[in-house]
Order: structure tokens, then C-alpha cells, then sequence
């Protein structure tokens, strides 16, 4: 009955053409209504409907804070128009500012990079920018933003706070496999100096490896064993070490992120009683289906939008490729011509060489006869 109210319905007609267009995501769209699937949250329009930045900002602030290591509430979100890099395969962006200043950019990776490295600097190093306009006054603040607007009076590079890239990445490229142990799916890492001196940049960084997770641990946790095990975290990576909250929340959520089943979802919930609004939240979209066709169409537009630039990106790369390919076998061919030609020279003079000598020879040999001849004529007078 909903299918049909939305093919019947001129306002969702066309949407729902869209995501038929897609057989994966109209199977996920429809085993959601039919209560066989649940949503998939790693995606922005889901992700920001249970984070809401305004609505459910204790919740963002409570995974922000599991996944830094540290108490923090977020209390402003950035429109991402304002950065730099916005050409990257990601299915979810988030740019928020925390309590105490810093800011920390939340990320889903859909696709992974065999060198996914340059790309974490720039977002980093594009929230570092950020962070410096509004100390210089460079952007426009919020009327009632008082902490930034004092800051930006002084003007220092004194007051510049810690910048965090969260990056989720739904598969693993394996620049993130761990050669310590292969479990590890928390990378946490800073910059340090090979001489241990005291100077703590700005920059940090939180990849999560969620395949790596789910094979490992996740089947664990659904099955009631949620105590934490060495591989969950590296307590020297904090200040103050986790909390036995943090490391909770940190289980929870990601579980959250694997969870593909609504029965999934309920077992978790029965682990995790925190969930329980998460899932009232889901199953209230049961009753709304054009709404949630609408975020899988948004859903799918991303991804057909990032898609696109990923095909475009390959399809030149593949052309460098083939021209550099195409710019080897010029040079080979053009070094083959000239050493045939080379070849060709040594030839002709050996041809000519030799019939120099041929007629050289012939010459000496009538010399010889002639003179033989002579000899014969004198032996016959002296006879």
C-alpha cells in the first residue's frame, strides 16, 4: 500500500522512479517499509536525522566525545559550502565546533583510496583554516558567539585549539590494516618529533575501520559479550585514558553503524538500553514512507554525484596512464627505429666493404696469373 501511494502520488512520483533506478537501494528501500531492513545510518540524510545537530545534540556530542576521548559538547555545526575540499567519495560530512574551541570534522568514506593519507591532511589542514579565519574575523559568527568574538580581538596564534578529523570508513584500504594486529580497527594518531620534544600541533586524527570491526568484533557484541577487549582502544592514545562510558558508547555506536537487521537493532538495544529512543526513531519512519523515500533518494543522488566524480577521476588517471604507456612505446619504437637504421648503415657498409674486397681479390688473382703465365714462358725457354 505505501509503493503504491507513492507511485499514485505526483509529488513522489519521480523520486520513486529515481531510486527504482537502483536496484540495490530500491531492495534496501523496500525491505525497510516491509521491516526486513533497517536504515542505513552511515549515510548523511539518516546520519544527521539520529545526530541532529540542534535536535540530538547530547547524542553527537556523545559519540564526539567516545571517539575523541574526552568530555566535549558540540555547540555549532558549519555549512560545508565553506570548504576547500569538497571532491571526495564521502556518503557523509559533518564540520562542528566543541566546547572548548577546537573543531572536528566527522566523515564517512564509502570508497577507500590506496592513498587515502594526502586527502585526511587537507580536510585536516581546510579545518585548521577554518578555525584560523574566524580568530582573524575572517567569516561571519553568530550574533550570541561571544567566545569567538573575544578570541578574535586578540588575534593570536596562541589561541588556536586542537583540530580533529573523524574518518568512518565502511571498507578498509590497506594502508589501514594493521601490521601489530590485524583486530586493530582504531587508529589514532598525532604528530610527533623523533626527539620527544614537548610541542603539540593541532592536528589529530580518529580512523575507524568499520569492516574491520564488524568482522572482529561486532559478532561478539551482538551476542551479549560486550565487556571491552585489549583491541577496542590504546588507552596511551589519551590524556586521562578512557571511562568505562566512553568505552561503551564507543561499542555501542559502531554497532549501531554494522547493524543491518531490525532484529539486529533490537539486540542491541536489549545490550545497550540507550538505543532504545534510536530505534523508536527508526520505526516512526515506518509510518512515513515518503519521507524516507525522500532521504534515499537524497541518499542515492550522493552517491550517484560521488560516483561520477570517482568515475571521472579513474577515467583520467587510466588516461595518464595510457599516455605515459603510449609516450614509452613512442621512445622504444623511436630507439628501435634508430638502432635498425644503425644497423641498416653497419649493413651497407659491410656489403660495400666486401665488394671492395671481392674486387681487390679478383684483381690479385689475375696479378697471379699473369704472373704465373710468366713463369710458365721463362721455364719453357730455359727447357
Amino acid at each position: 500500500m505505501a509503493l503504491q501511494s507513492l507511485r499514485d502520488n505526483s509529488s513522489s512520483r519521480l523520486m520513486y522512479e529515481y531510486l527504482m533506478s537502483d536496484e540495490e537501494w530500491y531492495e534496501h528501500f523496500v525491505g525497510f517499509l516491509a521491516g526486513k531492513k533497517t536504515l542505513p545510518l552511515l549515510y548523511d540524510p539518516f546520519f544527521k536525522m539520529i545526530f541532529n545537530p540542534i535536535e540530538e545534540r547530547t547524542r553527537l556530542s556523545e559519540l564526539v566525545s567516545c571517539i575523541l576521548g574526552q568530555h566535549v559538547t558540540v555547540i555549532e555545526v558549519f555549512p560545508n559550502a565553506n570548504s576547500a575540499f569538497l571532491n571526495s567519495f564521502v556518503i557523509m560530512d559533518m564540520v562542528v565546533r566543541l566546547d572548548d574551541g577546537s573543531i572536528t570534522n566527522i566523515e564517512i568514506q564509502k570508497v577507500p583510496y590506496d592513498f587515502p593519507a594526502a586527502r585526511i591532511t587537507c580536510y585536516s589542514a581546510d579545518l585548521v583554516l577554518r578555525q584560523f579565519r574566524m580568530l582573524q574575523g575572517m567569516t561571519k559568527k553568530n550574533e550570541n558567539d561571544e567566545y569567538m568574538e573575544k578570541l578574535s580581538k586578540k588575534r593570536s596564534y596562541a589561541n588556536m585549539k586542537k583540530v580533529h578529523t573523524i574518518i568512518f570508513f565502511e571498507k578498509s584500504s590497506k594502508s589501514l590494516k594493521s601490521h601489530i594486529d590485524k583486530r586493530l580497527y582504531f587508529h589514532v594518531g598525532r604528530i610527533k618529533f623523533n626527539t620527544n620534544i614537548k610541542m603539540k600541533l593541532l592536528q589529530e586524527y580518529h580512523l575507524i575501520s568499520l569492516d574491520t570491526f564488524k568482522k572482529y568484533r561486532y559478532s561478539d557484541i551482538i551476542e551479549g559479550r560486550i565487556d571491552s577487549v585489549d583491541f577496542d582502544c590504546d588507552d596511551s592514545q589519551y590524556e586521562i585514558g578512557l571511562t568505562e562510558k566512553m568505552r561503551t558508547d564507543r561499542l555501542k555506536y559502531l554497532s549501531l553503524f554494522c547493524a543491518e537487521t531490525p532484529d539486529e537493532i533490537n539486540r542491541l538495544v536489549s545490550f545497550f538500553p540507550d538505543l532504545y529512543a534510536i530505534r523508536q526513531k527508526i520505526n516512526e519512519y515506518l509510518t512515513r514512507p515518503e519521507e524516507v523515500l525522500n532521504m534515499f533518494s537524497e541518499a542515492l543522488r550522493i552517491l550517484d554525484n560521488n560516483t561520477a566524480e570517482l568515475m571521472a577521476d579513474r577515467y583520467k588517471a587510466e588516461l595518464e596512464v595510457a599516455n605515459k604507456k603510449a609516450e614509452r612505446w613512442k621512445a622504444e619504437a623511436e630507439k628501435r627505429s634508430t638502432e635498425a637504421e644503425a644497423r641498416r648503415a653497419e649493413a651497407e657498409q659491410g656489403r660495400a666493404e666486401a665488394e671492395q674486397g671481392r674486387a681487390q681479390a679478383e684483381a690479385r688473382i689475375k696479378e697471379l696469373e699473369a704472373q704465373l703465365k710468366e713463369l710458365e714462358l721463362q721455364y719453357e725457354k730455359l727447357k
